[in-house]
């Protein structure tokens, strides 16, 4: 009796075993375990313009430039807080603060002061993310690989990023492209390359309205992730001070600070990167300099009609909005009219639902609209479908659609943005 209960158990441990992931890095954090490929490197300083685009941002490939900020002249303003506590001393502008180290899109993100932020976030689970503060601005170099006119129009925004350490980022993608620089600490990122994998793409992104996975990056279950096989191959990319890293648009990512942990990245947008001239005709070289600082340029860059409306759909997803029905509901509300009160307009409005909806499920998904984005040509269409909407609409309510009819952009994007204030900075104060 007693050995067949051995043979039982010694049965159930086979089949647990059979059942369970073998891949070295089961229950371990993502990509821990690799097996990893070696990314381009550069030192010192950065590529012209014409040389990261056409090697880089171009060909959707990442690169790490390493010490490239290790002569930046206001690189020092971040080594101590007593520094940074005497400059926002009584600045009064509102930060926008996580409450979670190891990311949750569902956590509880709080306001205050960068002179509150200062004072507590060593002591408390607190993680700064936030635009540059326009106090600084004076104090942060646009990257030289974006310093000439094309290569500035694709800069969207730069964001601060700032806690103790110890934080982790959830696995997922972005839709700009992205140029990471560590100011103080150390980060390590995790990459993995959704053109060579794309079916790693298309499972482990779960989350698809929010481009995030559902992953537990401090322990991988190969169980429920089967596509991260032992085939798939990553990049570890570890910075420090004075390090910047290109992430392409679309890249899976994932992201690990420890110590005081500060870090800028700057967006650029991947509709205006794919489309930008950039030759030795557009970009003059010489003029780059350690001054054109993000005070000297005009961001957030003001988004096209089109760009508008892609964002605006972008946004109808994160929130769930995915049905006809929703989105009907949804324009109805940002263009200030019931889109079913017209036989015509919402028989346009289904056509422009359509040309999206490519898989006719009556649903669209991030993946419908970025191949509508890649499609310019469809991408005019359903602009052109949508300003006739407009048009209509301006018609039914009586209005000279010559000299008040508004376009898409102003329709749809909200406030317009804020100019920057002036800043009167001494640099000999840091």
């Amino acid at each position: 009796m007693f050995y067949y209960r051995q043979l039982i158990l010694i049965n159930f441990f086979l089949v647990y075993l059979s059942a369970s992931s073998q891949h070295s890095g089961h229950l371990k954090p993502f990509g821990s375990s690799g097996p990893f490929e070696q990314i381009d490197k550069l030192t010192n300083d950065f590529p012209d313009p014409i040389l990261f685009f056409e090697n880089y941002a171009f060909k959707s490939h990442p690169v790490l430039f390493r010490q490239v900020l290790a002569n930046d002249l206001y690189l020092s303003l971040w080594n101590k807080d007593k520094k940074l506590k005497k400059l926002f001393l009584n600045n009064k502008e509102i930060v926008h603060v996580e409450t979670r180290k190891k990311e949750s899109r569902k956590q509880n993100i709080l306001t205050m002061t960068m002179t509150d932020f200062l004072k507590r976030y060593q002591s408390e689970e607190l993680y700064l993310v936030e635009e540059v503060p326009k106090l600084v601005r004076p104090y942060f170099t646009l990257p030289k690989c974006l310093q000439c006119e094309p290569a500035i129009e694709t800069f969207q925004v730069a964001m601060l990023w700032f806690s103790s350490g110890n934080t982790s980022s959830v696995v997922h993608t972005d839709d700009y492209d992205n140029i990471n620089c560590v100011l103080q600490g150390e980060k390590q990122f995790i990459l993995i390359d959704p053109h060579t994998y794309k079916h790693v793409a298309s499972q482990i992104i779960d989350n698809p309205s929010g481009s995030f996975s559902s992953i537990d990056v401090d322990r991988v279950n190969y169980d429920k992730y089967s596509s991260l096989d032992n085939d798939i191959h990553y990049y570890q990319v570890n910075l420090t001070r004075g390090d910047c890293l290109f992430i392409p648009a679309l890249w899976i990512h994932q992201v690990r600070s420890s110590d005081r942990n500060i870090a800028v990245n700057y967006w650029l947008n991947h509709a205006r990167v794919k489309n930008a001239v950039i030759n030795q005709n557009t970009c003059e070289l010489l003029k780059q300099s350690n001054l054109m600082t993000l005070d000297t340029i005009t961001w957030p860059k003001e988004l096209s009609n089109l760009e508008g409306l892609q964002d605006f759909m972008f946004d109808l997803i994160d929130e769930g909005a995915t049905s006809f029905k929703d989105w009907t509901r949804e324009f109805s509300k940002d263009l200030n009219f019931d889109l079913h009160s017209n036989t015509g307009i919402i028989t346009l409005f289904a056509e422009f639902f359509n040309m999206i909806d490519t898989n006719e499920n009556g649903f669209i998904a991030v993946n419908e609209l970025e191949l509508l984005l890649d499609d310019n040509n469809n991408m005019t269409a359903a602009f052109e479908i949508l300003q006739d909407i407009v048009n209509l609409i301006e018609i039914k309510s009586g209005k000279d659609v010559q000299s008040n009819n508004q376009n898409i952009d102003e329709i749809l994007s909200g406030d317009e943005t804020e100019k920057d204030d002036d800043i009167n900075l001494k640099h000999e104060d840091l």
